[in-house]
């Protein structure tokens, strides 16, 4: 407690290591499997050739260590956690909407269950230190602000998806240390040539900031966008505007109406379009729902402007 409360008042303290990520992970999982309840299932997935960070190990540690343990916490009658870890690349897009983010390539892990899931009154909230929805003697309401800390101390951000009843999914970027890559090692970036037509685009975010960067993207692109807060929104635009309409990009956990019932009504309306579904924290069922009303092209935030342009070009042609 006193160790998180120092932390936590002054700031936390890196001694900067060259950090081997996917050694980190491997001894996570040992710490999970020989620790945690029988009734909780483990799935992990870490992508071939991860790249290191620099940072304090302990530091690290403790915020992967923190999430799996929330994530346990929030299963009381057991379920699946799934412990991801992959390279990703962050463009100006995207940073745009993240405080304190800059473009390059980061090390992203995300910690999912299957749990209770969290409310977006609470959702808004987490993040605060002292807060907390455990029981008294349960939790002290730091750790999550301890994890907080600890990321952006090293240069990075946590994004936070859940939906009651249908578990939560914690997000953590950590710049990726690139400094010992070779350049003629490193991944070739394919630029998407596409140009559009005119063509309208129906965008349904409930982000103000990610609605103004796909429009910051796609308005480059010779396309015509149309912006939408949630579904019920959007299906107001379809009454009045579907015939126009080329493509609909739509988010999945949004108010009033989230984009699986938004998708089944817009079937309904416009059978053949082509749709491009984004989200942060997509479980099995949900891609099922989506693959049974014909909808196969997925975007997994954060993306970049050529994920994008290149995903959007595929629904048009198709």
């Amino acid at each position: 407690m006193l160790r998180q409360l120092l932390v936590f008042s002054k700031g936390a303290y890196i001694e900067p290591r060259h950090i081997q990520t996917a050694k980190m992970l491997g001894e996570i999982q040992e710490l999970i499997k020989t620790t945690f309840p029988k009734n909780i299932q483990f799935r992990s997935s870490v992508a071939e050739g991860l790249l290191p960070i620099m940072g304090d190990p302990t530091q690290i540690h403790q915020v992967l260590v923190n999430l799996c343990v929330n994530a346990r916490d929030a299963m009381p009658e057991g379920g699946v956690l799934t412990l991801q870890a992959d390279n990703v690349e962050i463009d100006e897009s995207y940073a745009c909407d993240i405080p304190g983010a800059k473009p390059g390539p980061y090390v992203m892990w995300r910690i999912s269950d299957t749990g209770v899931g969290i409310t977006s009154e609470v959702l808004d909230r987490i993040f605060e230190p002292f807060f907390t929805t455990k029981a008294l003697g349960k939790g002290t309401g730091l750790g999550l602000s301890i994890v907080v800390g600890i990321v952006k101390s090293h240069h990075g951000f946590v994004n936070a998806y859940s939906k009651p009843l249908k578990g939560s999914t914690f997000s953590v970027y950590i710049p990726a240390d690139t400094s010992g890559i070779d350049e003629a090692d490193a991944p070739v970036k394919v630029l998407n040539s596409f140009r559009g037509n005119g063509e309208a685009i129906l965008v349904v975010d409930d982000s103000e900031g990610m609605r103004g960067a796909a429009k910051t993207v796609l308005d480059a692109l010779n396309v015509h966008i149309i912006t939408a807060i949630d579904g019920q929104d959007a299906l107001e635009i379809v009454a009045k505007f579907g015939h126009t309409l080329s493509a609909v990009i739509t988010d999945v956990h949004m108010p009033n109406m989230d984009g699986l019932a938004f998708v089944r009504e817009l079937r309904a309306h416009l059978p053949e379009i082509g749709i491009i579904v984004i989200s942060g924290n997509l479980d099995e069922d949900e891609a099922k729902g989506f693959a049974e009303l014909g909808v196969h092209t997925f975007l997994d935030k954060p993306f970049t402007q050529d994920k994008l342009t290149m995903a959007l070009s595929q629904v048009l042609a198709s």
